[in-house]
């Protein structure tokens, strides 16, 4: 026996060696009892790992091994980053190390005292034991420690990489469902950043209803929910069954992985939001006190244990329609095989917009604080990307809904032309547009057809296209031709140009006035200029220059001078020859609508909204049904086809007019005489350009549709926007198309009267007669005193030659016409003037009349309705 310290350490290490399992078992027990956190990991801690250290230790002392000549067991670092990937606090790991030293120093020592009664040699023999154990655990722990921290610093890294990865996949587009859906499948899919684990194996996405439907809306009480996303990891033969993952995990048999927020929400019974366009599913409510529900109200997160928990606390209420009472018993039952779930509440620029729930089950660690953290950063940048989304579909629907409401609801009744119209707003970013189309009716039964396309989009073009056509309509109300019309068109585009160009200047001192008085003579860091503004908001010009149209050369025209008499100016002439052929329908660079710049003007770019420069393009056709004659101009649009009544198409070659807002240059009408049943079409170029092929196929297609039979021109219509639109086109498309009518010889009498007051005896006779023939018998009165009024007018005060015409078709239409440009005008009479009476009377009489110039003479005519009742006569 060696008497020795060294001799004694070896022989008590000897005698606990062969029973190494009561010390296995002691240590095991103690660090259960004290550290029981670090059990739920039996990939990082186990049985086996005890047993290790404690043979280890045991072999060395044994032996005599030199204590720094000690390696802990191989699988001991690999241990420790389980660990840290588990988020166990290095703390924990740490006091296990001296735990177990605490044990086994106890054991041994107790042996030493059973062995000898020296006190010396005990003593001797202790210190040489502590020193060994201590070592041990200190180079242990050391090496633990850097094993630890290399792993958490690689986790996170991690984690770093993925919240950039959750930025860069969510919210690729701005549809609010689609952006739910992809938080659901970012943390249901195999991620990099976790070692190739999913961060939740079940997730689910539900927003306010009131955060849907509007930004300020109030939100209910309590508050009502519609869930818009959910996805489980399961691949597609593992999908849970009823019960697996609760009722709602059979909704995604559709598709492999997930279940997309649009399909989900169609299954479930959704409707589509008429504003938003967003399928939303059944409205529904979290219990109150639920984790959801407290996470709402508070907008704190929560990380949960399910173990015992009562399942109303994860799932909705049954859903309920709005307005409705909401049950508070749950319809769902919780996941059975989740124990672990965070609730995190989606909260963007202050306000709360829905609820995130993410669970994990047996196959995955619980979550700990740092996936809470992980969580929530994710949700941030999911709900700043799904308040993006939501922004962006109210104001688009804003934006669509002001461009609906400026464009006629319905056409007039008119017998000139059968008429089919559509607008297609864009279906990307870019919204909708200013493209507006019209059906005016005019006097002599004729009409006036529409298209324009204002530059750029969003609610500056849309605003911009309502003052346009109300200012077509309101030109066309004085009947003036349609290349005079464009002329004015042109000056009012100027006028408000000119008008957005001083707002925009104002402004943009206004801002370079603040940003003075807040950095003295420094520059504001990102804030340009003036110009710099301009540019910046001018980029949805596409391609419009900068600098102010009439900068380049105004000129000054009377009403009259449609005909071309305009001053020199200083751009370029746009007007000139089109080679034929179907590229002539564009006869601007890209095809779209874009003035043509001076040399030293700048280009603003292409894609953003363009306040300071307004331009557009138009197109404008009067049809006479009595004449079966259509003149048509336009200002820089793509040229109109024209389908015969046996099949030919043809594009109609017009002069190419320059773009409204340019000012200086000329239009040019056309008149064309068509047989009865020739389709006319008039389209915007977002029409040819929406496939990205080039004008010709564009046309191609266009033409066959156009030609294939269809039972109605609504169907031709549908059929021409199917052929040639996608589901989501790019830019916004207005279409019309019109079938011409006829009126015959039997619905139209003229006749020629002599500058005689004995005339008007005889116009009153001929206008008896016909109303005869026609059956009018009960307009006899009335028409015979307009009749009366309007030639003794003529004779009066114009000059020859008159006519009178009288058209049968939804009234009765009188005009008399004579080759005097004087304009008649009401009057109030006074008691003892002679005349001053008669167009009073006929204003009085007709449901409506006017004068309309023409290029030699005028004509002024009323419309008459058997329906009218005679007025009182005291105001003459």
């Amino acid at each position: 026996m060696d008497p020795t310290a060294d001799g004694l350490v070896s022989r008590v290490a000897r005698e606990l060696g062969s029973k190494a399992d009561e010390l296995i078992a002691e240590v095991e027990w103690c660090l259960r009892s004290e550290l029981p956190d670090l059990w739920e990991y039996s990939d990082a801690m186990t049985s086996e790992n005890v047993a290790q250290h404690v043979v280890v230790v045991l072999s060395a002392l044994e032996h005599g091994v030199d204590p720094r000549a000690l390696e802990q067991p191989i699988a001991e670092l690999t241990r420790v980053r389980r660990l840290a990937r588990h988020g166990v606090p290095v703390s924990v790991v740490l006091r296990a190390f001296r735990l177990g030293q605490g044990v086994m120093l106890d054991r041994l020592l107790e042996g030493m005292a059973r062995l000898t009664d020296d006190a010396t040699l005990i003593s001797e023999a202790a210190r040489r034991l502590i020193v060994t154990a201590t070592g041990y655990v200190d180079r242990s722990s050391a090496q633990g420690v850097v094993a630890y921290e290399e792993e958490r610093e690689r986790r996170l890294r991690g984690r770093l990489s993925l919240v950039n990865e959750a930025s860069v996949r969510i919210g690729t587009t701005l549809d609010i469902a689609r952006t739910t859906q992809e938080l659901a499948d970012f943390a249901t899919q195999p991620l990099a950043g976790l070692a190739d684990r999913s961060f939740a194996d079940l997730v689910t996405v539900d927003l306010i209803d009131s955060a849907l439907h509007g930004h300020d809306a109030p939100p209910e009480d309590p508050l009502v929910l519609r869930r818009l996303a959910r996805r489980t990891s399961a691949p597609p033969k593992e999908q849970p069954e009823a019960g697996a993952y609760g009722a709602g995990a059979r909704a995604g048999s559709g598709s492999a992985r997930s279940e997309p927020g649009r399909g989900a929400a169609l299954e479930q019974g959704a409707a589509v939001d008429s504003t938003t366009k967003v399928a939303l599913p059944k409205p529904h409510t979290f219990p109150a006190g639920s984790l959801p529900a407290r996470a709402l109200a508070t907008g704190h997160p929560f990380r949960h244990r399910l173990d015992g928990e009562p399942p109303d606390l994860i799932h909705p209420a049954r859903p309920v329609p709005r307005g409705a009472s909401v049950p508070p018993v749950p319809s769902a039952p919780s996941p059975p095989s989740a124990h672990s779930m965070l609730v995190v509440p989606l909260r963007a620029r202050g306000a709360t917009l829905g609820v995130a729930q993410f669970f994990r089950g047996p196959a995955s660690d619980a979550f700990d604080d740092e996936d809470l953290l992980l969580a929530q950063e994710i949700a941030a940048r999911a709900a700043v990307a799904v308040d993006n989304a939501r922004r962006y579909t109210h104001a688009r629907a804003t934006a669509i809904s002001l461009q609906r409401s400026l464009l006629p609801s319905r056409t007039p009744p008119q017998s000139a032309v059968e008429v089919a119209c559509r607008y297609r707003p864009a279906g990307d970013r870019a919204g909708v547009g200013g493209d507006w189309y019209d059906v005016i009716p005019l006097s002599g039964a004729r009409v006036a057809l529409v298209v324009g396309d204002v530059v750029g989009h969003g609610i500056h073009a849309a605003a911009t296209m309502g003052r346009l056509r109300t200012a077509v309509r309101t030109l066309a109300d004085i009947d003036l031709p349609p290349d005079e019309l464009l002329t004015h068109l042109d000056d009012v585009v100027i006028r408000l140009s000119a008008e957005a160009e001083g707002e925009e200047g104002e402004a943009g001192d206004a801002d370079a006035d603040a940003g003075a008085g807040d950095a003295g003579d420094a520059p504001s860091p990102g804030r340009g200029g003036p110009s710099e503004g301009a540019g910046a908001r001018a980029e949805a010009g596409r391609g419009l220059p900068t600098e102010s149209p009439q900068a380049a050369g105004r000129t000054n025209r009377s009403s009259a001078s449609a005909g071309g008499r305009v001053t020199e100016s200083t751009l370029p002439v746009t007007s000139g020859a089109v080679p034929p052929g179907p590229a002539a329908a564009f006869p601007y660079a890209s095809g779209s609508p874009s003035l043509s710049p001076s040399p030293a003007t700048s280009l603003a770019p292409v894609g953003a909204e363009s306040v300071g420069v307004i331009g557009a393009t138009c197109v404008y056709a009067v049809y006479d049904p009595v004449s079966r004659s259509c003149t048509l101009a336009r200002a820089g649009h793509v040229l109109p086809v024209v389908v015969a009544p046996d099949g030919v198409v043809d594009v109609l070659e017009l002069p190419p007019g320059p773009p409204l807002g340019l000012g200086g240059l000329p239009f040019e009408a056309v008149e064309v005489e068509w047989p009865e049943g020739t389709v006319l079409a008039l389209y915007t170029d977002g029409l040819l350009e929406a496939r990205g092929h080039d004008i010709d196929e564009g046309l191609a297609r266009l033409r066959d549709a156009l030609v294939r039979p269809a039972t109605s021109l609504e169907a031709t219509c549908d059929a021409v926007l199917g052929s040639l639109l996608p589901a989501r086109p790019p830019d916004d498309v207005a279409l019309l198309l019109a079938r011409t009518r006829a009126l015959g010889a039997e619905q139209v009498a003229d006749w020629d009267l002599e500058a005689d007051p004995a005339a008007v005896g005889r116009a009153r006779a001929n206008v008896a007669r016909q109303l005869a023939v026609w059956g009018l018998e009960e307009l006899d009165f009335l028409a015979e005193l307009v009749v009366s009024e309007l030639v003794t007018n003529a004779i009066r005060y114009g000059r020859p030659p008159i006519g009178l015409r009288l058209i049968h078709d939804r009234t009765l239409l009188c005009e008399v016409s004579d080759a005097g440009s004087t304009t008649p005008h009401l009057r109030r009479a006074r008691v003892f003037d002679e005349g001053g009476r008669g167009l009073l009377l006929v204003a009085q009489l007709a449901e409506r009349w006017g004068t309309r110039h023409a290029r030699h003479g005028k004509t002024v005519w009323a419309e008459l309705n058997a329906s009218a009742a005679l007025p009182d006569m005291a105001f003459l």
